[in-house]
């Protein structure tokens, strides 16, 4: 009888796959958050309809980012989205996506007099604030910003308050996601994205411990492929715009 029941949970675990903790951010408008559920957001529903279709009914864990990326390193069968595919990041994660693409700038606090034209004139700032662990941060050390203020854990909007009481200088960010965050924290019209400098544009991932089942990774893209072909994303994000 046990040989059957082991047998039994083996063909389901074939068919269906293991669960997966899937962990999230609150990072608008790919994933918004309201009285502390998880309520919607371009990748929140790209996600969710990827469980649907591999038959995964697991809640979606809104944690804060330092928590979640710690959690994804050591613990196999997680998933954390929407994160950014860096370089630095590459061979840390097995990878499912793309979700969505994304732009990062710099914003200043309004009526700031800081001017840049270009990246080497942002090397120039007293202060750039940034978060340990978080894309923006990954993205500058690599490209040999030495002016970066960090942020040791925590969730990287804490820079709006530093950039608004003029503790740093500049903030790299995703335009929407900066502004919007601004004006929930009560700062609305208070921060202004530098649009002529792109920091990087690159494109959102759920990324998966690496030591999760390659048939797992597969299943999942596969899902995503399918949401892409028959056009469900670009409706998604349309959405959004």
């Amino acid at each position: 009888m046990r040989l059957i029941v082991i047998l039994v949970l083996m063909v389901y675990s074939v068919m269906f796959g293991s669960k997966i903790k899937v962990m999230t951010e609150v990072f608008p408008p790919f994933q918004i958050v309201h009285e502390g559920e998880l309520t919607g957001g371009i990748s929140t529903e790209i996600v969710r309809l990827i469980q649907k279709e591999v038959g995964d009914n697991s809640k979606i864990k809104v944690y804060p980012w330092s928590r979640a990326i710690k959690i994804l390193e050591h613990k196999k069968n997680t998933a954390l989205f929407s994160t950014l595919k860096t370089k630095a990041r590459e061979n840390k994660f097995k990878w499912v996506g793309p979700l969505a693409k994304m732009q990062l700038v710099f914003s200043k606090k309004t009526g700031s007099k800081i001017s840049i034209k270009s990246i080497e004139d942002a090397k120039k700032v007293r202060k750039i604030g940034v978060t340990n662990e978080v894309a923006n941060y990954d993205i500058l050390k690599s490209m040999g910003f030495k002016n970066l203020d960090v942020i040791k854990s925590g969730v990287d909007e804490k820079n709006i308050k530093k950039l608004i009481k003029g503790r740093i200088d500049l903030w790299p960010a995703l335009k929407s996601a900066g502004l919007y965050n601004a004006k929930i924290q009560g700062y609305a019209g208070e921060i202004e994205p530098i649009d002529d400098v792109v920091i990087f544009e690159g494109d959102l991932y759920i990324a998966f411990n690496k030591n999760t089942d390659d048939k797992i990774i597969a299943k999942w893209q596969k899902a995503l492929d399918k949401l892409i072909a028959n056009k469900t994303v670009q409706k998604i994000i349309n959405k959004y715009r």
